[in-house]
């Protein structure tokens, strides 16, 4: 079995939900989500913010630390995933911001970085990665990354 099959069936076993905020990977972490029928039943949807505006003023995340941090940091990217969660009542949310490139390195982060973000009712972990590669690259090693995360995160659920 596939990864997306293994997540698929672990969903309904254990009858969670998810909800996804994506940046760098524009919506394909929720087009993989949605590709086996029946993922309807655990998939409640998603919000692609590809700018700032949307991360601040759909998913509630602070200008101030946009500003500080940047979009790609580990504070926003937490952010993202705990209002995703909520705007969506989800149980678990995974979000991603990065730079894919070929531009927009800042802040020690090289093209290539991507921070991921798991948030459940107990907690958000977040990590970062510097993937390698060009700018689709980035985008695939990020998004089934995400999906690996979000297994283990459901898969440890008691």
């Amino acid at each position: 079995m596939s990864l997306l099959d293994d997540l698929h069936q672990i969903c309904i076993e254990k009858g969670v939900s998810i909800a996804v905020a994506e940046s760098c990977t524009s919506g394909l972490i929720a087009s993989k989500l949605s590709q086996k029928p029946g993922s309807s039943t655990f998939f409640k949807g998603g919000v692609v913010a590809y700018q700032n505006e949307i991360k601040a003023n759909v998913l509630g995340v602070s200008q101030l630390v946009i500003d500080k941090k940047t979009e790609v940091s580990s504070e926003v990217v937490t952010q993202m995933a705990e209002g995703v969660k909520k705007s969506f009542s989800s149980d678990y949310s995974v979000a991603t911001t990065g730079y894919a490139g070929p531009t927009g390195e800042a802040n020690n982060n090289p093209i290539g970085t991507v921070f991921i973000a798991i948030s459940n009712s107990v907690n958000t972990k977040v990590e970062r990665f510097v993937f390698s590669g060009d700018r689709q690259s980035v985008v695939n090693q990020s998004s089934e990354k995400s999906l690996e995360l979000l297994y283990s995160a459901i898969k440890k659920q008691k």
